[in-house]
This record gives structure tokens, C-alpha cells and sequence, in this order.
């Protein structure tokens, strides 16, 4: 009987042991294999917008516009982006039915800082008319911002084509005549993003208020008829995933002169493409990785 209880005794003791020598064990972990995300992606869009309103003039006689856009993207790091890729719209200016836009550039963000230099070819296909043998012209520009806060972001824009706006390929009416004088353009501008600290049904409401001034030289005003103006705009943003409804309104002090200029001719009538207005734009917007 003695000898039967020590039995049991030594095989409950070896079986009590037993879990702590298998969780002793060397155990081999799994091989985990991360997924290295591609530094290559696709972003692109499509809007419809009641007015294509640009720097305060209409694009589109003040009728609606559809608008479109890709773009190539490769993420060098963390910090710096290339992309290229094209913006498009259909339009009504007496010049050409659509407008096409390459574009290309680099952008950096550094902590809340961010910077976008690139250069952009206003397109203009068939472009031609009895004062101008192309309209079409290209020019550089840089955009830095900065994010104080989630609700907070200013930014801002210059863009230049330096000594040769349209390319000085326009011709002054008549046809044939040369450019005189200088072809300079630039335009700057201030803006902000205030996006609102409440989220109703997951809808991010913003306010972006603008103002710009857009330069033209003494040629230009001579050669073309455009003069230097001010402009302004503020939007209501409200974005849902990728759809953004933006309504915006936008103002300017240009007016139409009897000579002629962006705004229209007081003397042959037709419409004022400038003037103070409200736009409504639908856009849609993602990226090919948002889509995985």
C-alpha cells in the first residue's frame, strides 16, 4: 500500500511539473514579413462646378464647367515628394474650348512646414485668334505653408512667368504684328484653412478665405489689354471621404475697359467675365493606394 501511494504521488508531481517545463521550451517565433509600401501612387479627380472662375475672372462665361485631373506620385522619404501629372477643364474664353494643364514639381514637409515648387504649362489647344496666335504659356511656381494646429494652416502662392508671358508668341490686332515691350506676370496670394473643431455625421467643415493680387506688366497691358488686379474669395468647405462640396464667393476690382482687358470690352459689348459671385463646385478625389 505504501509502495502504491509513493506511485501516485511521483505521478501527480510529474504532472504538476509538466506546463512549467513546456513554457521553458525555446519556442520559434514566426518570420513576420512587413509589407514595404510602394513609393509610387496615383492621385486623381474629377468636379463639376457651376463657374470656372479663376483669380476672380471666368473661365466659362460664367456657365458651368466640367474639370479633371491626375497625378503621378513618388515619395523619395518621409520629407520629399516628385509628382507630375495634368489639370484640365472645359471653358469659354473666345480663345479655346478647353484648357490643359501639365504640371510638375517637387514637395517638402518638414515637420508643420510644407513646400510645393513646380512649374505649369497653361494649355490652350487651338488656341487662336485674330489677336492672338497662342495663348497658351508656362510658369513657375512656389507654395510654402505651415500647420499652427488642427484647425490652423496658412499658406500662400507666388508664380511668375518671368519676361515672357503667353510666350510673347501673341500677335496684337491686325495679326502678324510683333510683341513690344516687356511680357511680365506674376501673381501672389494668402490664404487659410480654418477647418471647424465639431464633425457632424463625420462631415469636416472648413472656411478658406483668400486674397491675391495678380501683376501685369506694362507690355502685357499694352500688347493684350490685361491689367493688375486685386482679388479675393472665401469658401465654405464640406468634405465627406472623398467627395468636398465647395461653395465659395469671389470678388475682384478689375472691371472691363473700353480698350479691352480680362474682364471684357465696353465699347463691342458681350458679357463681363469679372464682377462678384457665388460658386458651387462638386469635386471627387482619392488616390490609388486610399483604395487598397
Amino acid at each position: 500500500m505504501k509502495k502504491v501511494m509513493l506511485s501516485v504521488i511521483a505521478a501527480l508531481a510529474v504532472t504538476a511539473a509538466a506546463p512549467a517545463f513546456a513554457a521553458d521550451m525555446p519556442v520559434k517565433a514566426k518570420k513576420v514579413v512587413v509589407a514595404t509600401p510602394s513609393p509610387w501612387d496615383i492621385a486623381f479627380g474629377t468636379a463639376l462646378t457651376s463657374d470656372y472662375v479663376l483669380r476672380g475672372v471666368s473661365q466659362s462665361n460664367h456657365g458651368p464647367a466640367v474639370q479633371g485631373y491626375f497625378e503621378v506620385r513618388y515619395n523619395i522619404n518621409d520629407m520629399w515628394q516628385l509628382y507630375a501629372g495634368v489639370w484640365s477643364s472645359s471653358l469659354w474664353t473666345g480663345l479655346a474650348n478647353a484648357e490643359v494643364d501639365p504640371n510638375a514639381g517637387v514637395r517638402l514637409a518638414l515637420g508643420n512646414f510644407g513646400l510645393d515648387v513646380g512649374y505649369v504649362y497653361y494649355g490652350y489647344p487651338g488656341g487662336v485668334t485674330a489677336t492672338l496666335n497662342n495663348g497658351s504659356y508656362g510658369e513657375v511656381y512656389i507654395k510654402p505653408s505651415y500647420k499652427f494646429n488642427d484647425m490652423l494652416t496658412i499658406g500662400g502662392i507666388y508664380e511668375t512667368g518671368f519676361n515672357d508671358f503667353n510666350a510673347k508668341r501673341n500677335s496684337v490686332i491686325g495679326g502678324g504684328a510683333a510683341w513690344v515691350g516687356d511680357a511680365r506676370h506674376s501673381f501672389y496670394a494668402v490664404n487659410a484653412m480654418i477647418t471647424l473643431p465639431w464633425q457632424p455625421a463625420g462631415l469636416t467643415v472648413s472656411v478658406n478665405p483668400e486674397i491675391g493680387r495678380e501683376v501685369y506688366s506694362s507690355g502685357v497691358t499694352l500688347n493684350q489689354g490685361s491689367v493688375s488686379d486685386t482679388f479675393w474669395d472665401v469658401g465654405l468647405i464640406l468634405n465627406y471621404k472623398a467627395a468636398t462640396l465647395d461653395l465659395r464667393y469671389w470678388g475682384t476690382n478689375a472691371k472691363p475697359s473700353a480698350a479691352g482687358n480680362q474682364c471684357g470690352n465696353t465699347t463691342t459689348g458681350g458679357p463681363n467675365l469679372c464682377g462678384d459671385r457665388y460658386v458651387a463646385t462638386l469635386k471627387f478625389d482619392t488616390t490609388f493606394s486610399a483604395l487598397k
